[in-house]
């Protein structure tokens, strides 16, 4: 494993795979921009939340 932390690993696919899906959805870079960080936010928010149940379960 390339990182010592699920956390770290999980963070890092979701920044890979919102740019990836932003910019395979989007032509303009405002749209590209706006559905990738918003796609982003949902998808370490769901990181974290994940990761909290994972360790108190």
């Amino acid at each position: 494993m390339i990182f010592k932390s699920h956390l770290i690993s999980m963070l890092v696919y979701s920044i890979i795979i919102s740019t990836l899906l932003a910019c395979i959805k989007y032509d303009e870079k405002k749209d590209i921009i706006r559905y990738g960080v918003k796609l982003l936010i949902f998808m370490v928010c769901g990181v974290i939340v994940f990761s909290w149940l994972m360790y108190y379960l």
